[in-house]
C-alpha cells in the first residue's frame, strides 16, 4: 500500500501555475523564436543581422546619417553597374543595410575585383545627396565575409 505525498513534496507553486522560469516556458519562448525565423521575410532576417553587425562594429545605419556627414556604413551590395558620369566609366554599387540605401560610386573605375551583388562591406566616406537619392563617393572601404563563410 503506498502512502500519499505530503503537499509539501510537490515542486509546483500554489495554485498549480508552472513555474515562469523552469524549463518548459524557456522552451516555449524557443520554440517561439525558432518558428518566427522560419516563418520570416528573408529580408526581414536579413535586416535584423546587419543591424547587429552594424551595432557590434560601431557603424552608423544609412537611416540615421545626415548629409554631408562622414560616415561608417556596413551593408551589403544589392545591385553593382556601371554608368557614365562626365564621359568617364564609374563602377555603381548599392549598399543596404536594413534601414536605407546608399549608392556607393567609383569614378574611373569599370570593375574592382570582389564588388559584387550579395557582398557585404563596410565603406567610409562622406555621405551626400544626388537627384534626391543618397551617394558617397569613392569611399574607403572593406570586403568583408558573409555571416555564413
Amino acid at each position: 500500500m503506498t502512502q500519499p505525498a505530503s503537499p509539501s513534496a510537490d515542486p509546483r507553486p500554489a495554485g498549480g501555475d508552472p513555474d515562469p522560469n523552469s524549463r518548459p516556458g524557456k522552451r516555449r519562448r524557443g520554440l517561439r523564436r525558432l518558428f518566427d525565423r522560419l516563418t520570416a521575410d528573408p529580408d526581414t532576417l536579413h535586416a535584423e543581422m546587419l543591424q547587429e553587425r552594424i551595432a557590434a562594429e560601431g557603424a552608423r545605419p544609412i537611416a540615421q546619417c545626415a548629409d554631408r556627414e562622414k560616415v561608417r556604413l556596413i551593408g551589403t551590395l544589392r545591385t553593382v553597374t556601371i554608368r557614365p558620369r562626365a564621359g568617364v566609366a564609374s563602377l555603381e554599387a548599392v549598399l543596404w543595410d536594413g534601414t536605407g540605401d546608399v549608392a556607393i560610386i567609383w569614378l574611373g573605375r569599370r570593375e574592382i575585383p570582389g564588388i559584387t551583388p550579395g557582398r557585404h562591406i563596410r565603406a567610409e566616406g562622406r555621405i551626400t545627396t544626388l537627384g534626391g537619392h543618397r551617394a558617397i563617393f569613392n569611399p574607403i572601404y572593406e570586403l568583408l565575409p558573409s555571416p555564413s563563410d
